[in-house]
């Protein structure tokens, strides 16, 4: 669509370029220049009072302006109309809309969390991430994970009766036998304290040569200790196998969610014919004797996370509810995720609502 003016100007130059209106504007001191440009006149058989001297225009420019208003209304009369006067800006409709941060407002109750890409080394969430916090059952991926560096898998173990009298009962009995890979399965899943006790007193003992079982424990923590400094876990102690609290006041470890993420992910990598055992709600093991254990997972929610690589539950009254989860978020694509210092309940919504926004958030990315 055109403005009034547009149309008026295009007839205009029209009007001049065929010589029609030479000199309306002009004043008189322009008088040569429109004689010079003028047309003689030619002879019409038209009636006289239809005749329109090519000069007319010239002298009353009254006669072109009403012929282009006229023509113009006619213009508009047929569907055009005048642009707006004042531009208005152009806007796409196809135009996305900035893409929301699928962690932005993310509502959990725990008090650190931690989202890592074990493949391209990225943090993708953290929040109080370097806060060192009790790692209550946490502590037994590191257990596993030092028994593995210290004896082969098929290592037997003894069950003794002073493992029985750690807090909690796994259904372990005296004199029972299992190959160290079974039963580091079986603590795992089911965050036996009991077997995580059996484990350090054995493979101390057996791999410091020491036949003492206090002392091979204490060689088994310490040795504990190092493979976390060798693993880079600076914020992370421990100060027994099972991560119970020594007391009302006293934890049995401390770290923080970036580095029980990266511990879990450091020993999935490493073991993960033992670590992987852990992504299942139950699972059926045998001791060396043939007694069959069904193991049954302590992370209750281990069928509700897509394509689950491993899981760590761990709570204590001085630490609140804990959870580590590995999942695969594509082909050989794994993220952990550390929830601390939630609820009882709360660990599993948290890690929940951590892996649709970590699934949401790469696929932004793609």
């Amino acid at each position: 669509m055109r403005h009034l003016q547009d149309i008026f100007n295009d007839m205009w130059k029209e009007a001049k370029a065929a010589g029609n209106v030479v000199g309306i504007f002009s004043s008189s001191k322009d008088t040569s220049v429109q004689k010079e440009n003028s047309v003689a006149p030619v002879a019409h058989t038209t009636p006289e009072s239809h005749k329109i001297e090519v000069g007319s225009f010239v002298k009353k420019p009254e006669y072109f302006f009403w012929s282009a208003l006229i023509l113009a209304l006619v213009l508009l009369a047929q569907g055009e109309r005048p642009e707006t006067a004042s531009a208005v800006p152009e806007v796409s409709v196809n135009e996305e809309a900035p893409a929301v941060n699928p962690f932005e407002h993310l509502a959990l109750e725990a008090r650190a969390a931690f989202v890592y890409d074990a493949k391209t080394k990225e943090t993708l969430y953290a929040k109080n991430a370097e806060e060192e916090l009790p790692l209550a059952s946490l502590t037994k991926i590191m257990t596993a994970a030092t028994a593995l560096t210290l004896l082969p898998e098929d290592t037997q173990i003894r069950i003794d009766s002073e493992d029985l009298s750690t807090e909690g009962d796994t259904r372990l009995r005296p004199g029972e036998v299992w190959k160290l890979r079974d039963l580091l399965q079986f603590l795992l899943i089911e965050s036996s304290n009991d077997g995580a006790q059996a484990v350090s007193t054995r493979a101390g003992m057996i791999a410091s040569g020491i036949p003492d079982r206090e002392a091979g424990r204490i060689f088994f923590i310490a040795r504990m200790n190092t493979l976390g400094k060798e693993l880079g876990l600076t914020s992370t102690f421990f100060r027994n196998e099972t991560g119970l609290d020594q007391s009302a006041s006293a934890v049995g470890a401390m770290s923080n969610a970036r580095e029980a993420a990266h511990m879990l992910a450091a020993t999935l990598s490493r073991f993960p014919g033992v670590f992987r055992a852990t992504k299942w709600s139950d699972l059926l093991l045998s001791s060396e004797d043939g007694t069959s254990r069904r193991a049954h997972n302590t992370n209750k929610s281990a069928d509700r996370f897509p394509l689950l690589l491993a899981s760590k539950t761990g709570y204590t009254d001085l630490a609140g509810g804990n959870l580590v989860v590995a999942f695969d978020a594509g082909f050989g694509h794994p993220i952990v995720i550390a929830v601390m210092g939630s609820t009882l309940e709360g660990r599993f919504t948290d890690a929940e609502k951590l892996v649709w926004a970590t699934l949401a958030s790469l696929q932004q990315k793609q």
